[in-house]
């Protein structure tokens, strides 16, 4: 394995919710009501990367795909949620992930890697259109990313014992996107959405585009299935984070 794809297992966490980019638990459009309507969902996000990263004097190009991605997770929590009533609508999306792995790129080296991340995203929903089948949500809110990583380098047969280098980045960034609904059935439903972030606040820009089918099994429970592509170019001092992930997500949605 090369040195590329540990720093790529490294940062799957960063694809799943980037800048409020979040896996909205899709549902068929509700009828206007003022009650408070819930949805929430767990969901498995299976992205590849490509593109740049670089942690302190290490940079890398990435090239990685989905089916790769969950050999080294140690642990990881995934979740989704929406409160909606009437026209407004509040919606979060949040990641936990614990990586670690270590590899012998040559015979006389061994790198170990070590990484924890969380990432929750918050949005305000404004239904600027809807009818009993489609919904039109206009959306507005702010994403977090926390990460620290560390990343060692073995090298005894030269001399060298133990290299490594660490650190942690936390970053907020701001984001604003549509969101469609529409209902095909009783059953089935399709959904799409769009956001774009960053504007040179933490990120220098971040944007993602999903769109998937949602199954309802019954008034409780319903089966998601979306694909989604979220790019973030985001740099302080050494580290360097410039990638484009893309990917399935598989998601149970729960109503209530």
């Amino acid at each position: 394995m090369k040195l590329q794809h540990l720093i790529i297992l490294s940062t799957l966490s960063i694809f799943s919710a980037r800048a409020g980019e979040t896996l909205t638990p899709a549902s068929p459009p509700a009828t206007e009501s003022s009650e408070w309507q819930f949805m929430g969902a767990v969901y498995a996000p299976l992205m590849g990367l490509n593109g740049t990263i670089g942690i302190g004097p290490v940079s890398s190009q990435v090239d990685l795909p989905f089916r790769d991605i969950l050999k080294n997770l140690d642990a990881g929590l995934t979740g989704a949620f929406e409160a909606r009533r009437n026209r407004w609508s509040i919606t979060g999306d949040f990641i936990w992930l614990k990586i670690s792995t270590s590899v012998k790129p040559t015979p006389i080296s061994n790198i170990s890697f070590k990484e924890e991340e969380l990432m929750a995203s918050l949005a305000l929903g404004h239904e600027i259109y809807g009818n009993k089948k489609t919904t039109f949500d206009l959306l507005g809110g702010a994403a977090l990313t926390s990460l620290d990583a560390e990343l060692g380098l073995f090298t005894p047969r030269l001399g060298t014992t133990q290299r490594s280098n660490s650190g942690s980045q936390s970053w907020l960034d701001p984001i604003v996107g549509l969101r469609l609904r529409h209902r095909l059935s009783e059953q089935w439903a399709v959904f799409a959405t769009g956001l774009y972030g960053g504007f040179g606040v933490s990120s220098d820009s971040c944007w993602q585009a999903l769109s998937g089918v949602n199954y309802r099994i019954n008034d409780v429970a319903s089966i998601a299935l979306a694909y989604r592509i979220i790019a973030t170019d985001y740099q302080n001092g050494t580290f360097l984070y410039d990638v484009k992930t893309s990917g399935p997500n598989l998601g149970v949605v729960f109503h209530f």
